[in-house]
């Protein structure tokens, strides 16, 4: 029994070292954390986004203790799944940053004198601490709700008003008195702070009769205007300051239960709060509302530690958007494609009837396809036909902004199209080096016959013979290629032999792949191609599908296969490849009905065989 007892000593002298370690502990991780961030009030008025939020310390009092405004912090904000855009992010500055007070007063005959006394020093002491652009509006209720002063700034009227404060009705019209700072919340213009917060000072009774009822109010308060700090008197049960905090916490605020003695300090605390947090602007991307009930989620960080917290809300207010969308800039970037950057994000810019676009002419360009990325504003459009040189002509009459007003471009752009693209310094290089060197050999081959006849002659015959022998042993390989499936032939796309468009198959065990090829002229032919490795495409002539097209790269790009299937890849440094009207980066799958665009051709793949 003793050494049982001596164990038990061990084990709590052991607890009390480690929770002794763990308060040191918390004490020096308390530098680095709080114990909350508080949202005190969002103002939306699309696309402008203001929150108003306060950083508590981890260890603070009832009241809590706020974070100095030298603090470093940063943030960050989303409103449903769009990140916002932050602007600008300071200390609520006093004389900048105005607030708006709504003292909402119980004067049923339920309240003290002594109560009366204390809310009317403790409007007072706020107003004594004002700066210059604060409001004021007084709403006093009981049997009716009333309005003493409305947004004013000016201290002896407000305190004329204060004075006249009484417990003095029979009744308490109390959620009919919730509904009004509501409405008075909802009030907007010139000259009236964005931050608004509302005391409501009441012991929370109601007999009313016929008007508004607790969910009616609790409805409303989800998406108030105002944040409802309630300053509850304890001369009512404790279930009505229970349901008074419960709807104070809905609008955002909260409750704090007071005496007469203590109410003074409770409401000058609350105030100097609101001076001490920080006001954050952002931007969302449109000033489209939608009416649906969205997230506000804030993320506040310093030094190590980060705090979340959200508020949900329903944007309802925007600021009219009169201005058109601008075109940046519009020019050529290949022979048969255009880019067009805009101010701003816009609706309708990924489709083709959108556009309308003329030739030097007058003549309506038809449009093969056309993408747009969201992110960078910017639209590619693919000509399903090449103009000649000259200025074409572009208009937009299908484009909007993403605005409540949906702005349509007004404006044109005009485009001095060169025609044909020229190829970059590496492809005319390699253009010269299989173009210029045949007309060198024919001149040497002139001088040397000049000069030395009979050597000539004599190499010429010995080429021949060596010519001879490997076009013998071509054909026969030629010949047993076929019988294995594999062939070379010449496809005439357009009737004319000049304009043929030839395709070689070189693969073993192959997908076929069944082609459509359209020309820039509008010829169109179906080929099959068989794919086992790779399949090279270009204009060269040791390539597995050749075009007779100068707007090609040498080889443009090539289509290998694997077993998920069939991949196309970019290989012109120049032109690019396009693949359904986007130009083609990393290496991307290809399926039935992807159209492959590659110079002044399209390749619609129309099947793929295993």
């Amino acid at each position: 029994m003793v050494k049982m007892k001596n164990n038990r000593h061990i084990v709590k002298s052991f607890v009390l070292v480690l929770l002794f370690i763990l308060c040191l502990t918390g004490s020096v991780f308390a530098s680095e954390s709080w114990e909350e961030v508080v949202i005190g009030q969002v103002s939306i008025n699309k696309p402008e986004i203001i929150v108003y939020f306060e950083v508590f310390d981890e260890y603070s009092d009832d009241l809590g203790t706020v974070v100095t405004a030298g603090s470093e912090i940063l943030v960050d904000a989303m409103l449903g799944t769009e990140t916002l855009t932050l602007v600008s992010l300071e200390p609520f500055r006093a004389g900048i940053d105005n607030i708006w007070y709504i003292f909402t007063v119980d004067c049923s005959t339920s309240m003290t004198s002594s109560q009366m006394e204390a809310i009317r020093n403790s409007i007072n002491g706020v107003t004594e601490s004002m700066s210059s652009g604060d409001k004021v509006t007084i709403i006093t209720f009981g049997v009716d709700v009333g309005v003493l002063v409305s947004l004013s700034e000016d201290i002896e009227e407000i305190s004329a008003a204060v004075s006249s404060i009484r417990a003095d009705q029979n009744g308490t019209l109390f959620y009919d008195a919730l509904i009004e700072v509501m409405n008075q919340g909802n009030r907007h213009g010139e000259g009236i702070p964005d931050r608004r917060v509302a005391f409501v000072i009441s012991d929370a009774e109601d007999y009313n009769i016929g008007g508004f009822i607790k969910d009616e109010v609790d409805a409303r308060l989800e998406n108030a205007p105002v944040a409802i700090y309630a300053i509850g008197l304890n001369n009512n049960t404790r279930a009505a300051l229970d349901a008074f905090g419960a709807m104070a916490r809905l609008s955002g605020g909260s409750i704090d239960v007071v005496t007469h003695t203590t109410m003074r300090e409770v409401v000058s605390s609350r105030a100097s709060s609101f001076r001490s947090g920080y006001v954050a602007h952002f931007v969302s991307r449109t000033n489209i509302i939608t009416g649906n009930n969205e997230d506000l989620m804030l993320t506040v960080t310093r030094g190590d530690a980060i705090a979340t917290t959200r508020v949900n809300i329903t944007p309802s207010r925007w600021i009219p958007d009169l201005t058109p969308p601008e075109i940046i800039s519009a020019e050529q970037v290949t022979s048969g494609t255009i880019h067009i950057e805009f101010s701003e994000p816009v609706l309708g810019a990924d489709i083709a009837a959108s556009y309308r676009i003329l030739d030097t002419d007058g003549n309506l360009l038809a449009i093969r396809a056309v993408s747009y990325d969201k992110q960078t504003n910017t639209a590619i459009i693919t000509l399903a036909e090449l103009p000649p040189g000259g200025e074409i002509s572009i208009s937009y009459p299908g484009i909007t902004d993403e605005s409540m007003e949906v702005n349509a471009i007004s404006e044109s752009s005009q485009i001095l199209w060169k025609g044909m693209t020229p190829t970059d310094e590496d492809d005319m290089q390699e253009l010269q080096a299989y173009e210029e060197p045949q007309e060198d050999e024919e001149k040497e081959e002139k001088s040397a016959t000049l000069l030395i006849i009979g050597l000539i002659v004599a190499g010429i015959a010995i080429a021949v013979t060596i010519i001879i022998i490997i076009k013998k042993r071509t054909r026969n390989s030629i010949a047993a290629e076929m019988q294995n499936g594999n062939k070379r032939e010449t496809i005439i796309v357009s009737g004319d032999e000049s304009e043929a468009v030839k395709h070689k198959f070189v693969t073993m065990k192959p997908l076929t792949l069944n082609l459509r090829v359209i020309d820039g002229f509008g010829n169109m032919k179906d080929i099959s191609a068989l794919v086992s490795g790779s399949l090279i495409v270009g204009r060269a002539d040791g390539n597995d599908i050749v075009f007779d097209d100068a707007q090609m790269s040498r080889q443009h790009f090539v289509i290998e296969a694997n077993e998920n299937g069939l991949i196309i890849s970019n290989l012109s440094k120049s032109m690019g490849t396009l693949l359904n009207g986007v130009p083609i980066g990393a290496p991307r799958p290809i399926m039935e009905g992807d159209k492959i665009g590659a110079g002044s051709m399209t390749l619609i793949v129309t099947k793929v065989v295993s």
